[in-house]
C-alpha cells in the first residue's frame, strides 16, 4: 500500500502542470456547491443542504470522469492535456450522474440515520449510532474505487461497478483502510492548518491518481492470484495453461 502511495505521488511530480490545471478546473466546477452543502449542515439546515448535495451532482459526476481519465492516462505514462480531461467529462456525464447520484442518496440517508440515532440517549441509539458510523466510513471507502471503476470497466453497468468496489473494499480491507485514513489524514491536514492553495492546486488530483494506483493494483493482484490457480489445477490436470482475458461481462475478482 505505502507503495502505491510512492509511485503516485511519483506520478503526481511528473506530471505536476497537468495535475495542477485538471485540479483548479475540477475545484471550479464541484467546489462552489459541496462547500455550500457543507456550510448549511454546519449551520443546520438539513433541507437545504440536501438539495445542494444533490444539485452538487450535476457537476461532480462529469467531473470525476475527467478527472478519472486524466489519472488513467498519467498512470499509463501517456501525453495528456486538458482537451483529454473535457473528453472524459463528455465520454462519462450520464454515467457519473448515475455512479455519484446513487453514493451521494446513500450518504445522505447514512448521514440522516447518524443525526437522529445521535439524539437518543439510550444503549440502543449509541449502538445503532455506531453502526451507521461504521457504514458511513465504508461508503467513503467505495469512494476511492468506484470512479478508477467507471473508467477501466469495460462493462460499464452500475451493478458491476458496485459488486466489483465492494470485493475491493471487503476483500481487501487492510488495504483500503490504511489506504482511506491516509488520505483522510492528507485531506485533514490541508484543511485543518489551512493550506488553501494545497487543496486548490492540487490534492484532488492527487487523490485520483492515488485512487487509481489502488485500484489497479487490486486487479493486477486478483489476476496473478487467478493466473497462479488457473496454472495450478492445469497443471494438476495437465490441461491447458492460463488465459488472460478478462471474465465474463468485465468482472474482476479481487479475491478468489
Amino acid at each position: 500500500m505505502f507503495k502505491v502511495l510512492w509511485r503516485s505521488l511519483k506520478d503526481l511530480f511528473d506530471e505536476m502542470l497537468l495535475l495542477i490545471m485538471v485540479n483548479v478546473i475540477w475545484c471550479v466546477m464541484c467546489l462552489p456547491l459541496l462547500a455550500l452543502a457543507i456550510v448549511a449542515v454546519i449551520q443546520g439546515d438539513t433541507f437545504f443542504a440536501t438539495l445542494i448535495a444533490f444539485l452538487a451532482v450535476l457537476p461532480l459526476g462529469p467531473a470525476n470522469g475527467g478527472l478519472y481519465t486524466i489519472a488513467q492516462r498519467v498512470i499509463e505514462g501517456r501525453t495528456s492535456k486538458i482537451a483529454d480531461f473535457f473528453a472524459g467529462v463528455k465520454a462519462t456525464a450520464k454515467l457519473g450522474w448515475k455512479i455519484y447520484g446513487l453514493w451521494m442518496f446513500v450518504l445522505v440517508t447514512l448521514l440522516f440515520n447518524m443525526s437522529f440515532y445521535a439524539s437518543l440517549s439510550n444503549t440502543v441509539g449509541a449502538f445503532l449510532l455506531v453502526l451507521f458510523l461504521y457504514l458511513t466510513a465504508i461508503w467513503f471507502a467505495v469512494l476511492i474505487y468506484i470512479g478508477p471503476l467507471m473508467i477501466v470497466q469495460t462493462d460499464k453497468s452500475i451493478k458491476l461497478i458496485a459488486r466489483n468496489a465492494a470485493l475491493m473494499t471487503f476483500g481487501r480491507p487492510l488495504f483500503t483502510l490504511v489506504t482511506l485514513i491516509l488520505m483522510t489524514l492528507i485531506v485533514g491536514v490541508s484543511v485543518g492548518f489551512t493550506l488553501v492553495l494545497l487543496p486548490a492546486l492540487i490534492m484532488f488530483s492527487f487523490l485520483a491518481v492515488w485512487s487509481f494506483r489502488a485500484t489497479t493494483k487490486l486487479i493486477e493482484d486478483a489476476d496473478e492470484r487467478r493466473r497462479l490457480a488457473e496454472e495450478k489445477a492445469a497443471t494438476a490436470v495437465g490441461g491447458p495453461r492460463y488465459s488472460s482475458d478478462k471474465g465474463r461481462g468485465g468482472q474482476i475478482k479481487p479475491r478468489e
